[in-house]
């Protein structure tokens, strides 16, 4: 029995992919061997590989175990560096990986002499006698340490690494991979490296545009369309094939592919385009980037995020993070009933839109106070409108609505500047759209060529379904380039219809679909939502573009003390 062959399997790990190209491999490896020696085994097998030897989840221990099983030879030991080399999980995880490698007849050697053989405490009375519980191992105690040993080192380590990352982060500068659009910049700063982000060239322009045409109000799937068309395509990134753990090869890439609506959203959403960062390491604080004032201003990406995530610079030049913010946001959605159509002017006590009901026994009135019906309780004592008092005061005053002097005129002019300033962009973008169709056709051209010369069935339906997805991409890349042709007759055109809308503001108002488009175009008149009381006294606080007329002005005496409106500010 002396003279039969005893195999052992040496195990080699390192961390990850950039220690596996050092010498700590190559150093474990002579280690093992020289114990393999010395005890006199035969090594069937030498496992180098890069695997975290933090994680539980290790298919690289399961992949000695299915070795071992599967070789003719009879594998008995196992043979490793140290025990923090085989895991760093602790000794619950140690003895997991120790009990599955038993089952199996394999025993731990380590390069250190810590583990020792299990003994028999009966042993003493000879023979064959023992039980599990008799079987012990002498070096449980020193084996125990070792294992929290090296999860203590792990935990010292990262606690340097992350917390030495987390002081950058914080400090303004980057640590991870830059967002599609930007590149990290490696600098100096005080003898010590550090990394701030900076503009993508060659990506740069497709995020301006995005949210260029999104704060213009263009809506999610049309602004895909248009990336598309001058030929956005997501970043590539290679992938790697590490089943030969020690040269890992580039087996494709992933990425190249076309926008998506949700893709869209998660890519406009990130601060960083406008050069802040917000995240978990900043304890979800704003922080100004270090050197990078972003792609985009603040105010173009609070327009393009539409209120999804909100940037607001305080007068101290604080920066604080709103999400689903809106300037109307305050205002309580009730239901829509189209036989009030005012609800939306609020209450000039407590600031919520106004109630409009009909009680029993009573007239139709808009009404505030007390407890609304819906378990909501407001602040004041309640009052009634009588509707068509309410309704007469808010026409007669929308009614008396005037553009500023000029404002049509000007408007036109504007809109022509805006177009020279932007006729750049359009031929640029009407450029891009071009190449990309005739990439695509030239694509088709290949394609077709192709489908010539195969005779397989299955590859040539392939190669046909491929062509019909190219012709119907050149078709809809085609329709975008027309969309974007706008000239100056198109402008005028513009400026009549918004003329028109614009002066017939309690017409449209009155009109408006349901509350939430009265509510959107109540913001074309005014900064914020009036109240009542606003309304009878002509005092809301307008946009720019408008006036009250004169006529009003020396009416609205008589609107202030309309009847059933004093009483209500005696409470």
């Amino acid at each position: 029995m002396e003279n039969i062959q005893k195999y052992c399997v040496i195990d080699c790990r390192v961390s990850d992919n950039i220690q596996l190209f050092g010498n700590s491999l190559g150093d474990q490896e002579t280690i093992g061997r020289l114990v393999a020696k010395k005890l006199g085994f035969e090594v069937a097998e030498v496992f180098r590989k890069p695997h975290s030897a933090t994680t539980t989840e290790r298919d690289d221990i399961q992949e000695v175990i299915d070795f071992i099983k599967k070789d003719k030879r009879i594998i008995k030991y196992y043979i490793v560096k140290s025990i923090d080399r085989l895991t760093r999980g602790g000794y619950p995880e140690y003895m997991r990986i120790k009990d599955e490698l038993e089952k199996i007849g394999v025993k731990i050697i380590d390069a250190q002499g810590i583990i020792q053989p299990n003994r028999n405490t009966l042993e003493h009375f000879g023979g064959n006698i023992h039980y599990g519980w008799s079987m012990h191992s002498p070096s449980e105690s020193a084996e125990m340490l070792e294992a929290y040993k090296g999860k203590a080192e792990v935990r010292d380590i990262l606690t340097r690494l992350v917390g030495a990352e987390i002081s950058l982060v914080q400090d303004g500068y980057s640590v991870r991979r830059a967002p599609d659009g930007l590149k990290n910049n490696h600098i100096t700063v005080d003898g010590k490296k550090k990394v701030i982000r900076e503009a993508d060239p060659t990506r740069v322009d497709y995020f301006l545009r995005m949210f260029e045409l999104l704060s213009d109000g263009i809506d999610y799937p049309e602004v895909v369309s248009r990336l598309n068309s001058i030929g956005f395509r997501t970043k590539t990134y290679q992938k790697w094939d590490r089943s030969d753990k020690e040269h890992p090869r580039i087996v494709g890439r992933r990425g190249g592919i076309p926008l998506t609506v949700k893709q869209l959203q998660r890519y406009i959403l990130q601060t960083e385009y406008a050069g802040i960062n917000y995240e978990k390491w900043t304890r979800h604080n704003p922080i100004k980037l270090r050197q990078f004032d972003g792609i985009v201003s603040i105010d173009i990406f609070n327009r393009a995020n539409r209120g999804k995530i909100y940037i607001k610079i305080n007068k101290d030049q604080s920066i604080k993070i709103l999400h689903n913010h809106s300037a109307w946001s305050k205002v309580r959605r009730f239901r829509d009933n189209p036989k009030y159509p005012w609800k939306c002017i609020l209450c000039p006590l407590c600031h919520s839109e106004m109630l409009a009901s009909v009680s029993k026994g009573k007239y139709p009135a808009y009404h505030c106070g007390g407890w609304t019906g819906k378990g909501i309780k407001r602040t004041h004592k309640y009052y009634r409108i009588p509707q068509n008092e309410f309704e007469k005061a808010v026409r007669s005053y929308f009614d008396s609505l005037k553009f500023n002097d000029g404002f049509l005129a000007g408007l036109e002019l504007h809109l022509l500047d805006k177009y020279r300033e932007r006729e750049k962009e359009i031929l640029k973008d009407s450029s891009a759209i071009s190449r990309t169709v005739s990439d695509l056709k030239s694509e088709l051209a290949k394609k077709l060529d192709t489908l010539d010369s195969v005779e397989n069935l299955v590859v040539k339906r392939m190669i046909e379904t491929h062509i019909a997805g190219l012709d119907t991409q050149i078709k809809q890349v085609e329709e975008e380039r027309d969309k974007i042709e706008i000239n100056e007759k198109s402008i005028r055109t513009f400026r009549q219809y918004a003329g028109y809308i614009m002066e017939h503001p309690s017409k449209i108002l009155t009109e408006a679909e349901d509350l939430r488009s009265r509510r959107t175009l109540l913001s074309l008149f005014f900064e914020e939502i009036p109240t009542y009381q606003e309304i009878l006294n002509g005092t809301p606080k307008l946009t720019s573009l408008f006036k009250l007329s004169d006529e009003f002005k020396a009416n609205k005496s008589q609107l202030v003390t309309l009847q059933g409106v004093e009483p209500w500010f005696s409470a």
